[in-house]
C-alpha cells in the first residue's frame, strides 16, 4: 500500500512537473512569487546562500526549511558576491542556479545580480521586504548568521516587516569551504 501510495505521488508531481528553468527568477519576478502564494494562503521560507558546491548540508538545509513553510525560495548569491566573500577562485560551479532549481523542494531561485556587503543591514532588509517572504531560514554554522539576523530585525523594526527567522542546527556541518580546503590539502601533498 505505501508503495502504490509513494508511485501514485509521484506520477502526480512528474505531471505539474515543470522545466527548472521557469523557477529561476529576478528580484521582481521573485517578488510576484511570493505575493501570489500569499493569495493563495500559501507560506513562503527564504534560504539564502551561496550554493557554490552542492552538498548533504544543502540538501538537509532544504529538506528542514521545506518543514516551516509551503513554498521554498532560494535566494542564491551572485557571482560577484561568491567571488568577493568566497575567494577569487569561486564560485566554482559555473551554473548553480540550474543544479539548485534541480532540487524538488525548491519551488523558485532567484539569482542576485550584484553583491551585497552582509554586514549592510538596510540593504538587506530592503530586499527581505522586496521578497516578503513569512520566513528566513537561517542555519546556525552560517558564517554570516548574525548579519542575517541583524537584517530581519531591521526589516521587522524599520520597514514594517512581519518576517520571522527560522534558526536550524543541521546534522550535516559541511561547507564549500572546508570542502574545497580538504580536496586542496589532499592535492597539494
Amino acid at each position: 500500500m505505501a508503495i502504490e501510495r509513494l508511485v501514485d505521488t509521484r506520477i502526480k508531481v512528474r505531471e505539474a512537473a515543470i522545466s527548472p528553468i521557469y523557477k529561476l527568477l529576478s528580484l521582481d519576478e521573485s517578488s510576484e512569487f511570493v505575493r501570489l502564494a500569499h493569495e493563495r494562503g500559501k507560506s513562503v521560507i527564504l534560504l539564502e546562500g551561496t550554493w557554490d558546491l552542492t552538498h548533504p548540508g544543502h540538501v538537509q538545509h532544504v529538506r528542514e526549511a521545506k518543514k516551516h513553510a509551503d513554498l521554498v525560495l532560494l535566494k542564491l548569491a551572485s557571482a560577484e558576491y561568491a567571488n568577493k566573500y568566497k575567494g577569487v577562485d569561486r564560485p566554482i560551479e559555473k551554473f548553480r542556479d540550474m543544479v539548485v532549481s534541480e532540487f524538488e523542494n525548491v519551488d523558485a531561485v532567484y539569482v542576485e545580480e550584484k553583491a551585497i556587503d552582509p554586514e549592510n543591514n538596510a540593504e538587506n532588509a530592503r530586499v527581505l521586504m522586496q521578497l516578503s517572504p513569512d520566513h528566513v531560514a537561517l542555519e546556525i554554522e552560517d558564517e554570516h548568521f548574525f548579519p542575517k539576523i541583524k537584517a530581519i530585525d531591521y526589516a521587522n523594526r524599520h520597514l514594517g516587516g512581519k518576517i520571522k527567522p527560522v534558526v536550524m542546527v543541521l546534522p550535516y556541518i559541511v561547507s564549500t569551504t572546508a570542502i574545497v580546503n580538504k580536496i586542496r590539502s589532499i592535492t597539494d601533498k
